[in-house]
Parts: C-alpha cells; sequence; structure tokens
C-alpha cells in the first residue's frame, strides 16, 4: 500500500516537475519572439536609412548635373555683349526722353492752371493788359470805401497831403481799439473849435497812437512815414483826435456847434481795372451849389482817378488820386 502511495507520489512529482520544466522554456520563447521583433524593427529602419541616403545621393547627383548642365552655357563673345550694351543705351535713353517730355507737358499744364486761377479769381492781372473788374466786387468797394469822402471833407481839404492821410488813416482804427479815457493834458487853443471838458454827458474816447501808425502802413505802405500829429482837417469839426505826446494817446475832443454848407456833390464809380499789380478807381464827380453861390475853385467836377498798388505784405495800398477834365 505505501508503494502504491509512493508510486502516486512519485508520478505526481514527475507532472509538476515537468509543467515546471516548461514554464523557462515558455519565457525563452517569448523572449525570442520579442528579439526577433526588435530585430525585425531594426531592420527595417536600416532599410529606411538606406533608401533616405539613397535619395539625397540622388538629389546631390541631379543638382550637380543641373549645375554641369548650367555651367556647360557657351559665353557671350565681345561683339554679343557691345550688341547687348547698345540695346541697353537706346532703351534708357528712351526712358529719359519720355520722362523728361511728361515733366515738362505736366509743368505747363499747371502753369495754365494758376494762369487761369488767377485770372478768375484774383484781381491782379496776369498779362499785360488792363483787366475790368466788377463794381460790386468786394475788392473794388472795400478799396473805393477807404478813399470816398462827402462835401464836407471836399470843402476842408482836397488834397492828399499828410493831414488827409492821417485822417483816412483814422477812419480805418477798429471801434474795438478805441476805449473810454479822460481829458488829461488836452490843450484847448491846439485845435479850435475842438475842447475837452468832461462832464456827466461827456467822456473822451482815445486810441494808442500805435494803433493810427499801424493803419498808416496798411493804407499807404510800410515805408510811409508819417508823424503824428492832430487828426483834423483844416479848421473844421472834422477829425476831432488830438495827439498827446506825453500819453502816447490821440483823446478825442467835441465842437460846440456843428458846421453846415450850402454845399453838395454826387459821386459815382464809374470804372475800375487792374494792370499787373495795380487797381484804378474812376470816380464821377458833380458839384452844387445854392443859388447865387460860388463853387470853392477846389471843388472841381469831373472824374477823379484813385490808384491802389499791390505792396510786399499783399495789401493794396492807397498810391495816388489826381484829376481828369
Amino acid at each position: 500500500m505505501n508503494n502504491g502511495v509512493n508510486n502516486s507520489n512519485t508520478q505526481q512529482n514527475q507532472v509538476a516537475g515537468d509543467s515546471l520544466g516548461q514554464v523557462p522554456n515558455q519565457q525563452q520563447g517569448f523572449n525570442n519572439v520579442v528579439s526577433g521583433q526588435v530585430g525585425s524593427i531594426n531592420s527595417n529602419m536600416q532599410v529606411m536609412n538606406s533608401t533616405v541616403n539613397q535619395a539625397g545621393i540622388n538629389s546631390q547627383i541631379t543638382s550637380q548635373s543641373i549645375n554641369n548642365q548650367g555651367s556647360g552655357k557657351e559665353p557671350l563673345n565681345g561683339s554679343d555683349r557691345k550688341k547687348k550694351r547698345n540695346v541697353l543705351a537706346w532703351f534708357f535713353f528712351l526712358l529719359i526722353i519720355l520722362l523728361s517730355g511728361y515733366n515738362y507737358y505736366m509743368v505747363q499744364q499747371h502753369r495754365l492752371v494758376i494762369a487761369k486761377i488767377k485770372d478768375e479769381c484774383s484781381p491782379v492781372s496776369t498779362d499785360k493788359g488792363e483787366k475790368e473788374l466788377a463794381l460790386d466786387s468786394t475788392i473794388v468797394q472795400d478799396l473805393y470805401s477807404k478813399v470816398a469822402t462827402n462835401i464836407r471833407e471836399d470843402l476842408a481839404s482836397s488834397n492828399l497831403d499828410d493831414q488827409m492821410k492821417l485822417y483816412l488813416a483814422y477812419r480805418q482804427v477798429p471801434n474795438r481799439k478805441i476805449y473810454e479815457s479822460n481829458c488829461n493834458l488836452f490843450s484847448k487853443t491846439a485845435m479850435e473849435p475842438y475842447i475837452c471838458t468832461e462832464t456827466a454827458s461827456f467822456s473822451p474816447d482815445a486810441f494808442k497812437e500805435e494803433t493810427l501808425q499801424v493803419e498808416v502802413k496798411k493804407l499807404f505802405g510800410e515805408t510811409t512815414n508819417i508823424l503824428n500829429a492832430n487828426i483834423q482837417l483844416g479848421k473844421t469839426c472834422i477829425g476831432g483826435y488830438q495827439y498827446i505826446a506825453e500819453r502816447g494817446e490821440y483823446v478825442k475832443g467835441y465842437c460846440l456847434e456843428e458846421q453846415t454848407t450850402q454845399y453838395r456833390v454826387t459821386k459815382k464809380l464809374v470804372e475800375a481795372t487792374s494792370n499787373k499789380s495795380t487797381i484804378t478807381l474812376k470816380e464821377e464827380v458833380k458839384y452844387y451849389g445854392a443859388e447865387q453861390l460860388k463853387i470853392p475853385e477846389n471843388l472841381r467836377s469831373g472824374i477823379y482817378v484813385y490808384k491802389f498798388k499791390l505792396d510786399t505784405n499783399y495789401n493794396y495800398v492807397y498810391v495816388s488820386k489826381t484829376f481828369e477834365e
């Protein structure tokens, strides 16, 4: 019975041993499979590397072949080079001629446009002839308003002397430059019949001497030099600003009685022309007097001509006043 048991155990041990012996063999087989797959991968990598290397070599060979073909062209001889240079020289010569002609054309067109603008939009004549200006144009009306006078002003002074120039310049002083002042240092005898006495109803106006000088230069030109003096036409009540040097001001006085006249006048602007930088205005004047009242010699009926010239500051300055029979 023991022998039976031992034999059974022996058989079991052999079976177990055989099973244990099969495990290493299975592991070895697995390792062999893995090693085989790794080797196959490495082999494939080598093939791919070989293929890439071969492609690079082929590319180099192709590039060298192309370079060899390019370098295989025959060089230009001296005659061909000369012909090529001549063609390029003629090409650039013609290009310069075309560009020069185009630039000349554009410059001429620009000059024509500028001349047209000046002729249509500016009172300055662009040619040697006279250009007629509209009597109701802004420039004509503005210039005429600076020199036009009434009958009382004509009676007091008909000449364009310094006294008249100061008076005309004073008429251009802007109201914003005139301010309320006082009668200090106003002379009662320097401007008869003007006086200056401050009362509840009268306070004199005044403006700076620099203000008047600016208007003098604007109306008569930058080079005009007129000394400051009282603004009064003759001994009349026209003007009325006394120059007080100690104050550097012009101070206004007043007349007790306004003077009247028995003369009258009609004035009409009949012509305005431009010749280059000069504008000429013509005024038709007719003086009248009361019955059996002789018209003073300085009041002459006829055509008065006023000339203005464009100065360097683009102001039309008053140049002269002449009389035509």
